[in-house]
């Protein structure tokens, strides 16, 4: 399929970027970069090339304090990737150890990982995240396609304007406190783009968005990704700029033996690294001044190494202390460069007076969007405010992201926000894999998707469709209709089949094989209180039956008409989907059934589920699940309904071993992380350790008073779903090995 090459492809390069390899091929630039005016006429004036290279860029702050310390002056600065943010960033008026603050005050693991934090989701998206429990989407609004980049660039957004919000109606970057270009490529015509007007956040946003990582930036037919390939050491645009005295601070990286090519990634990274060298090579040929960081101790993703490459690149510039000497200014000529360059400082925000919303049509989401955010008019702007309706404006899952700055009209100030709606989507399409191995003698696999069309029945509207093969064949539907746009009330009509097979373990030891039919569709009536809950009560009818296909009978075979009043409520205060470190999480699920085959009566049946995770240190996390179910005392109510067996639920038990119509189960333990995973590969690896203890009343098969194991494995968070291998030691001989790719909380 298409967009999977594409994706392979971007993912070679985005690595080898990563690995500061950003290149270029030797084009022309697509536009001429106007000269800025010199600060000052009676001295040379001195402009700054940075290099592209991840977090190895961070150094360029060094050399930028060490400028500081001994008067060096940059009367221009130009940048490339990584180089354009820290260059964008001083050119605004930043010193050097604001820049380090603003460095280390970075949350990078978010800003790299993804788009919306999961607490920002909608509550829709959370459950989204935990029933389908990886990092694929396909788009298909213009037939199958993967997103543009793994990462939307919605953090990387709100950082940039934050930053830069005083900027917002800059006009020309030569009216900066230190004029700025910084470079990016051009898809569409390959060629090198030079931003140096317009929106100073686009422009920073655009040189940096690493192929495949990041989604890019479009301006009309245009689309701006990393300006590594075109031009990593961009001197030639700083001497364009007019400086007399052009200063290339690059990143020495370590050079490669042939032991270290081996696979199709390594080579064609180091391809790319190869034409990305010689973009450098040119850089450093067009300086008049080479100041070099050495840098090979470290990786372009070392972003939690602020102070040490800080420091590199300090040491570097001193290395160079008496080349650079000569363009010291004394404390007069000091004093005078900083009050011109502070001149230019824009520190005023102001009040927006109206809000325009860009990037959607008029009506229906943007009467919407302005409806949200009027409450900010007439009012200081609060950033923290404006970031956290953007970021749940995002989380509906709908744009790639959003993004805000000032705007002027006549004499009136306004909040500008822009929105980016996905370009492949909606509808969009979630794969899900699943395998089970719980009884590692029989593992069982189960291919999935769901499919979601937004907007069928009007505004934030939604008909989410889920498919599934192998273990499990099935079908289910389900209708998301708020009474009105803005409307917490909400009817959610659905439909469900499904086929599965259903084994019961005695230990390791296989007892018998069902064969469970069913089909089951009703209307819900639901209240979101916000993104972290929600209520739902409804009726369904259906039908189901279990036949026994193999071994001994722990239940007789049946099937029949089902009915049920039920109700659902959710919440959730975790911070994750998959891997939660922090937060809490509940679900209640009540059934009323007034028909049930093999029952004698109507009767109750609830089950309910906590989890508690609590951060200790370094990542670590303390975790505490408990759960438990009930028929309220209801006996001759056909088959059991709770059942007992399996990891997470007596874990060194067989699958299913226990089975009745009362338990509780509960679970302590510990997640230890041990390394994060290369980028398009996952995010953490965990040591996870916990006990269990819990109890099946009334099983027919008699275990302990109390059943307890404890179990330790491997945990991580993959693209395709979370996997733990490890094994289970429990009472009464039980003991096994297991793994497992699917939900695991």
């Amino acid at each position: 399929m298409r967009p999977t090459a594409t994706l392979f492809l971007a993912s070679l390069f985005a690595l080898a970027c990563f690995a500061q390899k950003n290149a270029a091929p030797p084009q022309a630039p697509t536009q001429t970069t106007e000269a800025a005016t010199p600060q000052t006429k009676s001295r040379p004036s001195v402009g700054v090339a940075l290099e592209g290279g991840g977090a190895l860029g961070q150094a360029h702050v060094g050399v930028l304090k060490w400028f500081e310390e001994h008067h060096i002056p940059v009367d221009y600065i130009a940048g490339t990737s990584m180089g354009g943010l820290v260059g964008g960033l001083y050119a605004t008026g930043k010193s050097s150890d604001q820049l380090r603050e603003v460095l280390l005050g970075a949350d990078w693991p978010l800003l790299l990982g993804g788009g919306t934090p999961y607490e920002e989701l909608s509550f829709r998206r959370k459950e989204d995240a935990r029933e389908i429990p990886n990092s694929l989407q396909i788009g298909l609004k213009h037939g199958p396609t993967l997103p543009p980049g793994l990462n939307t660039g919605q953090q990387v957004n709100l950082l940039i304007d934050r930053e830069t919000l005083p900027y917002s109606t800059l006009k020309s970057f030569n009216d900066l406190p230190i004029p700025f270009r910084c470079v990016s490529t051009e898809l569409v015509s390959g060629k090198e783009h030079v931003f140096q007007n317009g929106l100073l956040s686009d422009a920073m946003r655009a040189t940096m968005s690493i192929p495949g990582v990041f989604a890019p930036v479009r301006e009309g037919d245009k689309i701006f990704v990393d300006g590594g390939l075109v031009d990593n050491l961009p001197t030639d645009v700083v001497r364009k700029m007019g400086a007399d005295v052009v200063i290339a601070v690059h990143l020495q990286i370590s050079t490669v033996s042939a032991k270290e090519i081996q696979s199709a990634f390594d080579v064609l990274g180091r391809s790319v690294a190869l034409v990305i060298s010689e973009t450098e090579l040119r850089g450093m040929e067009g300086a008049d001044l080479v100041v070099r960081a050495d840098v090979e101790k470290y990786s372009t993703t070392d972003y939690e190494k602020t102070d040490a490459l800080i420091q590199i690149g300090y040491d570097a510039a001193e290395a160079k202390a008496q080349i650079l000497k000569p363009y010291e200014l004394d404390d007069a000529a000091w004093a005078e460069y900083l009050k011109q360059k502070q001149s230019r400082v824009r520190t005023s925000i102001g009040t927006p007076q109206f809000i325009k919303i860009e990037g959607v049509q008029e009506g229906g989401a943007q009467e919407n969007i302005q409806r949200l955010l009027q409450p900010m008019v007439g009012k200081p702007l609060s950033i923290p405010e404006i970031e956290r309706y953007l970021n749940r404006l995002s989380g509906i899952g709908r744009y790639d992201s959003l993004t805000y700055g000032m705007i002027q009209q006549g004499d009136r100030t306004g909040l500008l926000v822009r929105v980016h709606e996905k370009t492949y989507a909606p509808p969009t399409l979630l794969p899900e894999f699943e395998v089970d191995g719980t009884q590692t003698d029989d593992v069982t696999f189960t291919l999935g998707a769901r499919l979601t069309l937004m907007d069928v029945w009007g505004f934030r509207s939604e008909w989410r469709n889920d498919f599934r093969f192998g273990e499990t064949y099935g079908l289910s539907s389900d209708l998301y209709r708020p009474f009105q746009p803005l409307s917490k009330w909400f009817f959610d009509p659905f439909v469900q089949a499904s086929q599965t097979t259903f084994r019961i373990y005695d230990k390791n030891n296989p007892k018998a094989d069902y064969q469970l039919d069913r089909v089951y569709g009703g209307l819900n009536f639901g209240y979101g209180f916000s993104r972290f809950s929600e209520l739902k009560i409804g009726y369904g009818v259906g039908y189901t039956n279990a036949a026994l296909r193999l071994g001994t009978p722990d239940f007789a075979s049946y099937e029949g008409r089902i009915g049920a009043l039920q109700a659902r409520y959710i919440l959730d205060h975790t911070n994750d989907a998959v891997i939660p470190t922090k937060g809490y999480y509940i679900r209640s699920q009540f059934y009323y059934y007034d028909t049930y085959p093999g029952a004698t009566q109507a009767f109750p049946s609830l089950d309910l589920l906590t989890q508690y995770f609590k951060p200790v240190f370094h990542g670590d996390s303390i975790f505490v699940v408990g759960s438990g179910g009930s028929t309220f005392g209801y006996h001759n109510i056909g088959a059991p309904q709770f059942f007992l067996g399996g990891v997470g639920r007596l874990s060194a038990y067989g699958l299913n071993e226990l089975l009745g119509d009362q338990y509780f189960l509960g679970r302590v333990g510990y997640l230890h992380k041990v390394f994060t995973l290369p980028p398009f590969i996952g995010t953490q690896v965990y040591v996870s350790v916990f006990g269990e203890v819990g109890k099946m009343y009334e099983d027919p098969f008699p275990a302990p008073k109390l059943s307890g194991d404890g179990a330790a494995g491997l945990l991580a968070e993959t693209a395709f779903g979370p996997v733990f291998i490890g094994g289970a030691v429990g009472d009464t001989g039980h003991h096994k090995w297991f793994f497992q790719l699917g939900r695991v909380f």
